[in-house]
């Protein structure tokens, strides 16, 4: 015998449950596929950064705008299917917890990326502050003094390629220059050149030459320039000095000495066995007997004011690198106007020059460079070495944080896994709106130079905050179960039918 309405009601079912674009994002079946496409993908993103390097896997990856649109159908996914369940019961505490975590760490995660900054900073002791970040992407900057204007193009974490027969287009100048890439190439070689500048030094073009040894060797110093200003050989050195400095007395055995006076010639002082043989004066094109077996040095040019610069040339595949030289990343920029056309190799981390005109267009391409509202000086740079050998156990760059006024905002340390703090409230630290200092690498022939990397995630807290949050749900999950979850099924005598949710379910008897 059946008793119409003796059961209890069922709660209306809500129209917006029904639609189905909500059911499709709320869906179990779309939740297992958005997440099992996430882990193959992490797993590729993890072998492509150890194949290849953490950029590549950046790109391609957790940064392309593809990986993002997977992310916001999980986000959506998560809300929709926690909505399913409404009205939330207690036994619902430890899903919507876990699905919030879950949905605060990715918050995180999105503004750490659009907001922070990452990059590093290499330091040298007893240098003046330095505020300049190097950030992890790239970009193309073009600049044009005549205009006193300038164009920056970001282009990501990769270098730039260029398909052939296919410039891209970067600016056109408000003179009329059209500035386009036009070829890429990874092996490109940087050969120092200085350039005539007013207010420069000295710069000579030596050529030294054997006949015996059929052996000629060109380059250009510039005096002043720590790293431009000798040619070494091992056996022989050249130095050049300027006007009024005092000459070099350190060298091989076999130097020679060349001083810039005040009216652009230069005097050479030849050393052989240690002691020197001549002082004479050299004039370009006239080859001079040194002394050293049958080798003679010559001034092929002469700069009396010039300052550092370099021209790029692609080595050619198979080509073998010249000994000293490494390769670098570069584009073939071509300006162009009316029937003047102008191409210049560029090299990454590079500016360089056009001949456009007397206002020279200034093109740079490499990283993208960030300013910090400090400045850094490295004090001190410490190495540990272990016991009884020369191996390194650790380093630690001892930092001064100087602001704007010159003053001192604070100090810190940071060593391997140890990073230093600035702001060091604890307030910033717990907010993660603190710069992150950590030791990134350093040189073991220069022990005054230290690189740095600096990170600034305010996406930091949100994504502790979530973490959190997606454990205590998992937690909650055993503490709220759904009443009757682990109670045996009811007997059909007072079982509830609800395969109609249109009409009052009965009990049967």
């Amino acid at each position: 015998m059946t008793s119409p309405g003796a059961g209890p009601s069922r709660p209306p079912r809500y129209a917006w449950k029904r639609d189905p674009v909500f059911r499709f994002f709320a869906s179990l079946r779309l939740a297992v596929i958005l997440l099992s496409v996430l882990i193959v993908m992490s797993i590729v993103g993890t072998i492509a950064e150890s194949k290849f390097d953490a950029d590549t896997a950046r790109t391609w990856i957790y940064e392309a705008p593809w990986f993002h649109l997977w992310l916001l159908f999980l986000g959506a996914n998560l809300i929709c299917s926690a909505f399913m369940r409404w009205p939330w019961k207690q036994y619902h505490t430890g899903f919507l917890l876990t699905h919030l975590g879950i949905i605060i760490v990715m918050i995180g995660s999105v503004v750490g990326q659009a907001w922070g900054i990452e990059g590093t900073m290499t330091l040298f002791k007893d240098s003046p502050p330095d505020n300049k970040l190097v950030l992890q992407t790239r970009q193309i900057t073009v600049r044009d003094p005549d205009a006193q204007r300038a164009v920056m193009i970001e282009l990501g974490r990769q270098p730039l390629r260029v398909q052939t027969g296919d410039p891209l287009d970067l600016w056109t100048t408000p003179g009329g220059w059209k500035l386009q890439a036009v070829a890429d190439s990874p092996r490109l070689i940087a050969n120092f050149r200085p350039a005539t500048a007013p207010a420069g030094s000295p710069a000579v073009l030596i050529r030294l030459q054997t006949k015996a040894m059929n052996q000629t060797i060109e380059q250009w110093l510039l005096a002043g320039d720590r790293n431009h200003n000798r040619l070494d050989l091992g056996l022989i050195t050249v130095d050049l000095a300027k006007p009024g400095a005092p000459a070099p007395t350190t060298g091989a055995a076999n130097r020679a000495v060349l001083v810039a006076q005040p009216d652009g010639k230069l005097q050479l002082e030849i050393f052989a066995a240690g002691r020197q043989v001549s002082s004479t004066q050299l004039a370009a094109d006239q080859p001079v007997i040194t002394g050293w077996n049958d080798w003679t040095i010559e001034a092929r040019e002469i700069l009396p004011t010039a300052q550092a610069g370099f021209d790029f040339r692609p080595l050619p595949a198979g080509e073998p690198i010249p000994p000293g030289q490494g390769l670098l990343d570069g584009i073939l920029v071509r300006a162009s106007k009316a029937d003047r056309t102008v191409e210049q190799w560029v090299g990454a981390g590079w500016r360089v020059s056009l001949p456009t005109g007397t206002f020279p267009l200034e093109i740079a391409y490499g990283w993208e460079v960030a300013d910090l509202p400090f400045g850094l000086v490295l004090e001190n740079f410490t190495v540990e070495r272990n016991e009884g050998t020369d191996e390194p156990a650790s380093f630690r760059s001892d930092l001064a944080m100087v602001l704007p006024d010159g003053k001192i905002g604070g100090t810190g340390s940071c060593s391997m896994n140890q990073p230093a703090n600035y702001p060091q409230a604890l307030w910033r630290s717990l907010t993660g709106l603190t710069y992150k200092i950590s030791q990134a690498s350093w040189n073991p022939n220069d022990l005054s130079q230290s690189s740095v990397q600096i990170l600034r995630d305010p996406g930091w807290l949100g994504k502790w905050v979530g973490s959190l949050i997606l454990c205590a749900g998992l937690v909650t999950m055993f503490i709220f179960r759904r009443p009757g979850s682990s109670v045996a099924s009811p007997s059909p005598a007072t079982a509830v039918d609800h395969s109609d949710t249109n009409r009052t379910p009965a009990l049967t008897k």
